[in-house]
């Protein structure tokens, strides 16, 4: 049978890498995960009231329009078109202005645009996913601690080793003379 024997060759700064690389895994494997789930809740969270904030305060309403498409940008090729129409805002007053259209529409037809509480059009709310959005950002905070252990485990290392190349340069400046010809 082996006895604990420690090893001899085995040095502080050995001793020193393997408690830092325990104590930054051990670190990870109790945090990260906490993080992530903390940062996954946030998302989940922030998304859904901003879902709820959308439904409560942006509106569809019909638009009929008043005149024509035209460029909303000086004639640029790929601008936008917009043109004028009339609708009614969500608190019962009638609005005009410029929303932006199809090439297919024409004055006297019907489109829908979205509206803030005040009739201000508005882009359409995006199509949000709570769920999908929480796991992204719970993983991605997962990810960003491991790579910021990994980090910590390389600067660590670059010290510790810096530590031993000065320690190794000591001991060959004692030792080298002895064992070589050169005896400067």
């Amino acid at each position: 049978m082996l006895e604990d024997v420690p090893n001899e060759l085995r040095r502080a700064s050995d001793r020193l890498e393997s408690l830092m690389v325990f104590t930054l895994v051990m670190t990870f494997l109790a945090g990260a995960p906490l993080l992530g789930w903390w940062a996954g809740q946030q998302a989940y969270r922030t998304d859904l009231r901003a879902q709820r904030w959308e439904r409560e305060h942006t509106f569809e309403v019909q638009a009929v329009l008043r005149g024509d498409p035209v460029p909303s940008v000086g004639g640029r090729t790929g601008a936008t078109l917009t043109a004028r129409a009339t609708w009614t805002a969500p608190d019962g007053s009638p609005r005009e202005g410029a929303v932006p259209v199809t090439p297919d529409d024409a004055a006297g037809s019907r489109i829908r645009i979205w509206t803030d509480d005040r009739g201000t059009p508005r882009q359409p709310p995006p199509q949000r996913q709570p769920a999908a959005q929480g796991v992204m950002v719970g993983a991605a905070v997962v990810l960003c601690a491991a790579a910021a252990t990994a980090g910590l485990h390389r600067i660590g290392r670059a010290l510790i080793d810096r530590r031993r190349y000065r320690a190794w340069e000591r001991e060959w400046l004692e030792v080298g003379p002895r064992w070589s010809r050169d005896r400067r």
